[in-house]
This record gives structure tokens, sequence and C-alpha cells, in this order.
């Protein structure tokens, strides 16, 4: 009953914080509201015009492209980086350090290198490309829908490979050496060892890690505005970004929290799937 009474006033401060511009912004999901005019209730016509959103609708299908690829991405890289660096080899400290900088550095600075990096004209990518000798004209980064959203998936894993790196590299620095002397003398070699040993130990920090940057992926905003601005045509339009031109390009903020309110049960349909898998893998 304490632990309870004492828990009462953070609850409470969450609460007023997020709890209450939750349910206020829910609530004008089912109005007409636009700057500068009382809202009128409309019931359910917001989210029955999403059906028919062929916007929305991409805006869905990029940010199911942009989760999966930058979190498979970001996975994979971290994972591979994190066991390198559990090694000894000379200068490590140093790449430690330069591997954190994507992570630490502001959003807004990151993403405007990469747009410089990505201009066609004056872009050091296609430079080195062209100097190499791997293309001949200059890719179209930015300005091409067939592409843009890859451009953006590539900014968001470089700045999200740190964190699964060092979370996993974390958790191989407390696995016990002699698990692994114990199967070299087996006659376990190096693969065997990290299906068997390490991915096995290292699964819990693998399991929150991967549900932690999935959340922010599928929310992440600042990324794809500022690097593409969800252009051109849409193609590089997601859930948040698109939810932040029809509030305040279109100044339709009703419709807007719609598209927001909309993509809720996905994301608690996809915590719980994840959360049975984890149980089942325990």
């Amino acid at each position: 009953r304490l632990g309870l009474l004492l828990m009462v006033p953070v609850a409470a401060v969450i609460f007023g914080i997020t709890g209450i511009p939750f349910i206020r912004a829910l609530y004008l999901s089912f109005t007409n509201k636009v700057v500068g005019v009382p809202e009128q209730f409309i019931g359910f016509d917001n989210y029955l015009a999403l059906f028919g959103d062929k916007i929305y609708w991409k805006s869905l299908y990029n940010t199911i492209i942009y989760t999966v690829g930058c979190i498979t991405a970001k996975l994979a890289l971290g994972l591979l980086l994190a066991v390198i660096l559990n090694q000894k080899f000379r200068g490590k400290a140093f790449f430690r350090t330069a591997l954190l900088i994507p992570w630490a550095l502001p959003g807004m600075v990151a993403a405007t290198t990469w747009r410089w990096m990505y201009d066609s004209t004056y872009g050091i990518i296609n430079s080195l490309l062209m100097d190499v000798g791997i293309i001949e004209l200059p890719i179209a980064w930015l300005s091409n829908p067939n592409i843009v959203l890859f451009s953006a998936i590539i900014v968001n894993v470089w700045r999200g490979v740190p964190f699964f790196m060092f979370s996993i590299l974390g958790e191989l620095q407390t696995l016990d050496r002699q698990v692994y002397e114990a199967a070299t003398v087996d006659g376990a070699g190096i693969f065997k060892q990290f299906w068997y040993i390490t991915l096995p130990s290292i699964s819990p920090v693998l399991k929150v890690t991967t549900l932690l940057s999935t959340i922010w992926t599928f929310n992440d905003f600042e990324n794809v505005w500022l690097v593409t601005g969800g252009g051109p045509l849409y193609a590089s339009s997601v859930i948040s970004t698109y939810t932040y031109d029809m509030a305040f390009i279109q100044n339709s903020f009703g419709r807007a929290l719609s598209v927001a309110s909309s993509v809720i049960p996905i994301l608690i349909i996809m915590m719980l799937v994840f959360s049975k898998l984890s149980k089942k893998s325990d």
C-alpha cells in the first residue's frame, strides 16, 4: 500500500503531461478542428475519409518499408560492429568513440550534412562515385521518387547503428569467457560459438533494443522531414510527416490527428506480438 501511495504523485504528473494531451488529441480527431475556429464533433468522418485517401495509404506503406528496412540494417550492422569491438585490437578505443558520433550529433546537424552530401550537383557522394568510375552521371538522391525513401533509410541507419552496437557490446562484455574456452575445447568453431552461445546470451538485449528502435523508427519525423521533406510527390512521406503536412500546411488538425491516431492500434498489436514472441523464445 505504501508503494502504491508513493506512486500516486508520479502517476499524476505523467498523466498531466502526457495523458491529458493524448485524450484531448484523440477527441479532436473526431472533430473538424482548424486553427482559429471552434471545433465541431463530426464522429468518424475523418477516419472514414482515410480509406479513400491514397496519400495516407502510401504514407502507411512507406512507414512500414522504412521501419523494416531501418531495423533490419541497424540490427545486423550493430551486431556485427559489437562483435568486432568486443575483440582485442589496437585502436579499439578510437573506433568506439568515432562510431558513437552519429548517435551524439544533433538531428538538425546530421540532416543538413546529409542533404548537402546527397546534393546532385555539389554533393560529395556523387562526386566520389563519379571519381572511382561507379557512375557516369549524378544520382538524384532526393528528387528521384524511386530512391528517395532509400536515401532516408540510409541516414536513419547511420544514426541508429550506435544504439544497437553499444547496447549489444555492453551485454557481450558481461559474458563469461570460460564458456567460450570450454566450447573451444569441445571442438566448437567461431560460428557455432556465436550461434549457440553468443546469440542466446544477448537475446534479452536484442529484444529490448529492437522493440525500442522499432517504435522510434515507426514514429520518426525529424530524419525524414529534414532530409527529404516527405517528397517528391509524397514518395518518401511517412505517417509522421503526413500528419505534419495535414496539420501545419493544409491547416486540418482534425484530419491530421485522425492520421496520427489511426496507427495506434498498429503499434499496440506490434508490441503485443513482439512480447508474445519474446515469451515463447524464453
